[in-house]
């Protein structure tokens, strides 16, 4: 009668769970990035962008695009933003996409004007008389503005509690 009865599982002894794990750097974690459709496009290149990567270099943040094709060999780097002009160029992009209305991201160091259109957003980066130029479509823009939140996010100081 007793072999009928279920038998308690063995007790085996298993190494201990560590609870606390060091916090993750910004070296340790990968960089963000954004997939876009294929309705980004960057010019003067006139190239069709895939993704977008948002790394830290210099104590700002390098914007590097991935080509859907790239024979001529453009430079990947779109632009590169301190900190402070990546916090203020993430705060305008949302505003401008939240209002549906044309923004602009100035400071001493940075101009990008963000104009909104049917099928997307136009970002005109630079000087007006050689800028860069990113079309990003609708479906890609809010990812877009949450990966730029993100990657400013990441690089910005522990705030005390």
């Amino acid at each position: 009668m007793s072999d009928l009865l279920p038998q308690p599982p063995t007790v085996t002894q298993s190494k201990p769970i560590k609870l606390s794990q060091p916090a993750l750097t910004a070296a340790d974690s990968p960089a963000p990035f954004i997939d876009l459709d294929e309705r980004a496009v960057l010019y003067p290149a006139g190239k069709g962008v895939t993704r977008i990567t948002m790394t830290p270099e210099n104590g700002g943040i390098a914007f590097d695009a991935t080509f859907a094709f790239n024979n001529s060999r453009t430079s990947p780097r779109i632009l590169w933003l301190s900190l402070a002009d990546a916090r203020e160029f993430g705060r305008c992009l949302v505003d401008s996409v939240y209002q549906a209305k044309p923004q602009n991201a100035i400071t001493e160091t940075m101009r990008i004007a963000i104009s909104v259109h049917t099928n997307g957003f136009h970002l005109l980066i630079g000087d007006v008389s050689n800028p860069v130029e990113l079309f990003i479509g609708l479906s890609s823009i809010w990812r877009f503005a949450v990966t730029v939140l993100r990657a400013v996010d990441r690089l910005s100081p522990i705030e005390a509690n």
